[in-house]
Formats: C-alpha cells, structure tokens, sequence
C-alpha cells in the first residue's frame, strides 16, 4: 500500500519580523504576502495567537541584501521558543552568525533557493549570483541538518527556466525534503498579467525531480487554485512526491479511491 502524507498548515502561524515592510519589492509578491502575516510585535498581546497554535512561521520582508533579518528580534522569538512553539525559519541570504544563531532554536529552516542568476536579478531586484545561495545553504547545513530547500516552479513570471538548474545544483547534496511550489500570478504586483506554468512543464519538472532526487518530495502550499490545483496535486501523486500541502477535495478523493495509506498533519508541511 501506498503512504502519502496531507498537511493541512492551521495550526502553523505566519509571523513576519518586518511586518509589511521589505525593501526588495520582488515582481511575484510585492510585499502581497506579507499582509496575511501575524506581526511579530502583535504576536504578544494576550489572545491573539489562536487557540491550538502549534508552530510558528517565522519570515518577513528582506533586507536590500536577500535576508530575512530574524536576528534584529531574536530574543523575542526565542520567548516564543520557551512558550513551546515549533519554529519554522524562512530566512534568506544569511550570514555565519546568522545561521548559528538561528539554527539553535530552528526546528525547520526553509530556504528558497534558485537555479539561475538571470531570475535572481530580474524577479527579486537582487544583486546576488547563485554561489550566494549555494554558500548560504551549505552555512546552513554546517549547523542543522533541518534545512529545506523551496524551488518555485515559475518564478520569472511563470516561464520555466532556472528550476532544472536548481534541481541539478542540489542533487549534489543530501536531503531529508525539498519543497516545491508554483508561481501564483498575484494582483498588484509586477507579474499580476503573468501565466502560471503550463501543467505539463510543471509534470516534467516533478519527474525529473523525482528522478535527480532521492529525497522526501514535497508540493508546498503555495501554488494556483481550481483546475490547475487539482491537476499539479494529481501530477504530484504520478511523480510519487511524499507530501501534499492544502490538496483539493478531488486530489483527496483519488487518494481514498486508490487506496493510500494517508498521514494527515495540521502544520507546515516541514515540521
């Protein structure tokens, strides 16, 4: 019998260190996403994490050097750390003591990585080349081995072009999980007009992953809605990925007629 494991992220809060701010502006977010983040600072007032909370998501807006600057509240999050909360660290270009720092409390670190310089200059306003994100994660490594790599399927406004670079790059390494998503195109933003993949590149992508990784595969939360949804959650399943996040009513309903053994979770699909 087949396993597959469902994560469901309720019981994970986002929390952002920056609150809305980021100084990078990236063509697919726009500082969007930060807006359905809990602010750090609110964080604290009585009530206002929900009843049940497991985990915390611990990211934010960027520096103008690609880091999410979690040392600037590290002792707050370390206060959090003693109520019990799992942490899940999305942390960017950082630095040694960075990483030494946050490795410490780290449960997860999630770590979006990229295949090619020409996407990291256009999509996130970034002068940075791929060594910085090899040497970032391999600083990250020297100091936990719950270090995730994320591959957004896409990221130059839908078109393919760094991801089988990326996935090339890291099958050099050793894994537990990698995540995959896929480019959401994203209203007020600079791809706002941008397509998603097509769901066959996306397939090739999952099946050459598949085949250059031997590691957990995992589809992350982040990726289109209706039909599209169904049909990467079903693409996901052909490529024998581990882990499907926030899968559709029809992905669940082929799972159960084909009689996987399902793990269900309620966090964030690396804790």
């Amino acid at each position: 019998m087949k396993k597959i494991k469902l994560a469901f992220t309720k019981l994970t809060l986002p929390v952002s260190v920056t609150g809305r701010a980021c100084a990078l502006n990236c063509k697919h977010c726009g500082g969007h996403y930060l807006e359905h983040m809990m602010p750090l600072s609110k964080v604290f007032e009585e009530g206002v994490i929900p009843a049940g909370t497991k985990s915390l998501l611990v990211s934010g807006g960027s520096t103008l050097e690609g880091k999410v600057p979690i040392l600037n509240r590290i002792d707050e999050i370390k206060s959090l750390k003693s109520k019990g909360y799992k942490l899940n660290f999305h942390v960017g270009l950082v630095d040694e003591k960075e990483a030494i720092e946050i490795s410490k409390i780290a449960d997860a670190i999630s770590f979006d990585f990229v295949g090619d310089d020409e996407t990291i200059h256009y999509v996130y306003n970034l002068k940075k080349k791929v060594g910085d994100y090899v040497r970032t994660f391999e600083i990250l490594r020297r100091y936990t081995k719950n270090v995730y790599p994320h591959i957004t399927i896409g990221l130059n406004c839908g078109k393919i072009g760094h991801e089988y670079k990326a996935i090339d790059i890291l099958s050099h390494y050793r894994h537990e999980k990698i995540v995959f998503i896929v480019f959401i195109p994203t209203l007020h933003t600079a791809f706002e007009k941008c397509s998603p993949p097509s769901i066959n590149d996306i397939r090739k992508i999952f099946k050459y992953a598949r085949k250059k990784l031997s590691c957990e595969l995992i589809l992350g939360c982040m990726y289109p809605r209706g039909k599209l949804r169904d049909e990467i959650g079903f693409a996901a399943i052909d490529s024998d990925f581990n882990t499907i996040t926030q899968p559709s009513s029809h992905v669940i309903e082929r799972l159960k007629r084909e009689n996987y053994l399902i793990e269900w979770s309620d966090e964030c699909c690396v804790l």
